[in-house]
């Protein structure tokens, strides 16, 4: 059989129409499609801009080209529309083929999206449903009892039951990142992902991992073992010329073992090779993680960047509205400690939160100035659906049944009592300026701000062009060695460490 995945994505293009980053290779339909080529059958890729009109003539190349028997689109909330458009599209203009759909809206509004130009509707993971579909349209059979799928005959839905969560991830074929090869920007220097585990324990409300949870049966938070994590990485170093591996997983330190373990893994293949690996990590701040020893390790295992969530710097907003349970001098030491383990520390900021202030704000601005992030990753609040603050915003008369998705994340859509959105955008247009503003001479100010030595999550559009231009390219490097040393970065040569009592 041969199945032909359509994905879509709003950002992150070249003008070429290439992705710009591996950091953009979708999961789930990486890991049907490994699944599916292990059993013999043919898969192909079609990668959309949503920020862009249909590109019917893309499709129309690929699908004429492939052929495909099933065609398998995925989508989250924000890109659906979009996606049910592209679906149309196909099925007028390739009417025998059987079109399948999945992801997270798709498995937390199925009721919603069954209705669409979709035969079969996949509720949570996918690969084994997806698998057991093919070979029954191989042999002729007509779909029926398949577990999570959602199969249409006529004018009726087959509602078939979930089966349990995939529990043994090492049983599993490694991501199929040979798929993506043609639609991503080959760089050298880029960071390519690899999925560690599936899962989050946490009910953060602004996340949908707690209705997720509640779709299977069976152990929610899993984790491969960290000889699997290591035979992909070999794979990875074997196949690529990246040096760099981030490694996706929502909690790395739940389980202090197994983190220890795989940190001593990862510290034996770079010892086994020429040119080492750098890894980046997601880390979770309680104040259970927060542990000297695990920081040594991950310096040891060769990781030198750490995602944090800080979201609010207001203790309030994030106990009582986002259940994130942690003090600001949790947050606060965490970073401190990735410092003096040779780690950059980035940090995830939201701005319009429902229930937070002004002040609330201010008080983020605050904590981030005392952390001064290597990188800001800042967005504003966005209410998706199947999340519990979605809930909130619609009891509150927030929100509208329908959010527009344009500019998710860089638009108010809230207009909160204490913050208006048009606070709220101030705010998210000033936040870098507020964290870093009075750390630099004026003149390195200049220069970062004209060369693209911006954190990645908050450099505007234009300077970003300009780090692209050959000339400002060269200038930016040379101004660097000179200014800041070797293998420093701007933010790097000013911090001064958090010191606490």
């Amino acid at each position: 059989m041969k199945i032909m995945f359509i994905y879509s994505a709003g950002d992150g293009f070249e003008s070429s129409g290439l992705l710009r980053s591996w950091a953009k290779m979708q999961f789930g339909i990486s890991y049907i499609s490994s699944m599916l080529k292990s059993r013999g059958h043919n898969t192909g890729l079609i990668v959309l801009s949503s920020s862009q009109p249909l590109n019917e003539r893309l499709i129309r190349q690929h699908m004429d080209e492939f052929g495909p028997d099933v065609v398998c689109f995925t989508a989250v909330f924000s890109q659906y529309s979009f996606i049910e458009k592209a679906a149309a599209f196909c099925k007028k203009n390739w009417p025998g083929k059987f079109y399948v759909v999945g992801g997270v809206h798709a498995t937390l509004n199925p009721h919603q999206v069954i209705n669409g130009p979709f035969d079969a509707l996949c509720v949570g993971e996918g690969e084994y449903p997806v698998l057991e579909l093919c070979e029954h349209l191989k042999e002729n059979r007509k779909p029926h009892e398949i577990q999570n799928l959602w199969l249409r005959t006529g004018d009726k839905i087959l509602q078939n039951g979930t089966r349990d969560f995939i529990q043994d991830l090492n049983a599993l074929p490694f991501a199929d990142r040979q798929m993506w090869a043609t639609w991503i920007k080959q760089d050298a220097s880029d960071e390519i992902t690899l999925l560690a585990g599936r899962g989050c324990p946490h009910g953060c409300t602004y996340c949908s991992n707690h209705s997720i949870r509640k779709t299977a049966k069976g152990r929610y938070v899993r984790m491969r073992s960290p000889e699997n994590i290591v035979r992909e990485i070999e794979l990875i170093y074997a196949n690529y010329p990246q040096r760099r591996i981030y490694l996706e997983a929502e909690c790395i330190a739940l389980d202090k073992k197994w983190a220890f373990d795989l940190c001593c893994k990862l510290a034996e293949f770079n010892a086994s090779v020429n040119n080492e690996i750098t890894f980046g990590c997601n880390f979770r701040v309680s104040g259970n993680s927060v542990d000297e020893d695990l920081f040594a390790a991950f310096e040891k295992a060769n990781i030198r960047k750490i995602n944090i969530g800080l979201e609010s710097g207001s203790e309030r907003v994030r106990r009582e509205v986002l259940k994130r349970n942690y003090s600001n001098d949790d947050f606060l030491r965490a970073a401190s400690m990735a410092r003096r383990h040779a780690m950059a520390v980035n940090v995830y900021n939201l701005i319009g939160i429902p229930g937070e202030t002004m002040d609330d704000h201010m008080e983020t601005v605050r904590v981030n100035r005392l952390c001064q992030p290597d990188n800001l990753c800042t967005s504003i609040f966005y209410p998706y659906p199947g999340t519990e603050l979605h809930k909130v915003c619609l009891e509150r008369g927030l929100i509208s049944e329908t959010v527009n998705t344009s500019q998710e994340r860089r638009t108010a859509v809230l207009d909160l009592p204490g913050f208006s959105s048009a606070q709220i955008q101030k705010a998210y247009r000033l936040f870098e300026k507020r964290v870093y503003k009075g750390r630099f001479p004026w003149w390195k100010d200049l220069l970062r701000s004209v060369y693209g030595w911006m954190p990645l999550g908050a450099r505007s559009a234009s300077s970003r062009a300009m780090a692209r231009v050959p000339v400002a390219r060269a200038l930016r490097a040379s101004l660097k060695q000179q200014l800041f040393g070797a293998g420093k970065t701007p933010l790097a040569a000013n911090h001064t460490e958090i010191r606490f009592k």
